[in-house]
Formats: C-alpha cells, structure tokens, sequence
C-alpha cells in the first residue's frame, strides 16, 4: 500500500440514488497548501478485536491526526476510536475538513486487525464515508 492517499474531499460530489457512498482516504503527508486537510501521523495503539476472532469487548484504536488550514498546522490530536465515541470523531474530523454538501457518516481506521497478521505502521490509514 502506499504511504500517499490523496484527499479529494474538496471535490467529492455524488448523484443519483442516496444509498451511494463516497469514499475518502486522509493522506500520510500535507498534499496542498490551501484550504483544509487532515493528514494521518501515526498509530498509538489498536486493541481491536481481529477478524474472525470472538471477543468480550470489541476494542478501540487510538490514532494521532494533524488538522492543517492553508498549509499551517491548526490543531494535531490523539484520538480514540471506539463504539461508543464514533459521532465526536466525526464531528471533529467534519469541523476540520473542507465543506461538504454530502455529510459524513463514518471515519473508520484500516487495516482492521486479523488473526495472525501482523501489520505495519505505515499500512495503517483513516477512511471517510459520507452519502
């Protein structure tokens, strides 16, 4: 995988039937120096229960992220992604990116551990889906 996604958040637009999603991925380094952009600095911790695996407690990943405005560093946060706390990510990751007439729905962070498989640091990357 490659350590560079790009965020085309700026320009998504959908149409047709409202069950399609869009689908971002939040870059590993500052792509632009205009507007807004979040970029992913690292994985803290990820307790997540593997796939195929059955658990007691589903898990949560915590994250480091860097929110930008016009190429300056605003704000860099660790976050913890878990069950309970999905819509506060959301709503802070829709505070610091562009404007968007499709609403997110979901940050999710991938890979999602799997029995076994060891990942990396740097195959790790934040996704956003908006309808």
């Amino acid at each position: 995988m490659k350590n560079v996604l790009f965020l085309i958040v700026a320009t998504l637009s959908l149409t047709g039937c409202s069950c399609q999603k869009a689908i971002t991925e939040i870059n590993q380094k500052l792509d632009s120096k205009k507007g807004k952009e979040i970029i992913f600095v690292k994985l803290i911790s990820d307790s997540r229960c593997p796939e195929n695996v059955q658990c007691v407690w589903a898990g949560e990943v915590t994250f480091e992220v860097a929110a930008y405005e016009n190429g300056k560093l605003t704000e860099q946060k660790q976050l913890t992604l878990g069950t309970k706390n999905q819509q506060e990510i959301t709503a802070w990751f829709a505070e610091h990116l562009p404007k968007s007439k499709t609403p997110l729905k979901e940050i999710a962070v991938l890979p999602y551990p799997r029995n076994g498989v060891e990942t990396k640091q740097d195959d790790y990357f934040i996704k956003l889906i908006r309808l």
